[in-house]
């Protein structure tokens, strides 16, 4: 464990359509960078597949996942787009926007892309909410300690 392990994070699945590829990355460097407009900041390996499509599409959705969504999670954070159809199977819902919503989203918050920032090995890629929907209000899953956390921890 590392001092950097103590930074708490929600987790998520970014997911985006870039043409007719659908695709999502497990991610929990997801930060508000601004309240009016509201923008989010999500940081992106420069090796994903997830990363070459977020540059050909100007809009990337935001699945905030609930507890009991964490073996998805872990598929979505585990096998490459590029060879893998990650939706295949699943149940999912297109935003009117057609960017998947992945089952056992929590919130959906969609953004158009404003901004990319290097960032070492990854990139920020800055989006001003568009459409954002609560499907439900208990606790998120959380990433932290390098690893995926219940959130009943905190209780």
């Amino acid at each position: 464990m590392d001092a950097l392990g103590k930074i708490y994070s929600t987790t998520t699945v970014v997911t985006m359509k870039a043409g007719k590829k659908l695709n999502g990355i497990a991610v929990a460097w997801v930060t508000r960078v601004s309240i009016d407009p509201p923008m989010l900041a999500i940081s992106i390996g420069k090796t994903r597949y997830s990363h070459t499509l977020l540059n050909e599409t100007d809009r990337f959705g935001v699945c905030i996942m609930k507890p009991e969504a964490e073996e998805l999670v872990s598929l979505f954070g585990s096998k490459s787009g590029s060879d893998t159809d990650k939706f295949l199977g699943l149940d999912y819902e297109l935003s009117c926007s057609g960017i998947p919503i992945v089952p056992g989203t929590l919130a959906y918050i969609e953004c158009v892309t404003k901004g990319k920032t290097d960032a070492g090995d990854h990139t920020i890629f800055v989006g001003e909410v568009v459409y954002q929907k609560l499907f439900d209000d208990e606790r998120p899953l959380l990433y932290g300690e390098h690893k995926i956390l219940n959130p009943d921890f905190r209780d």
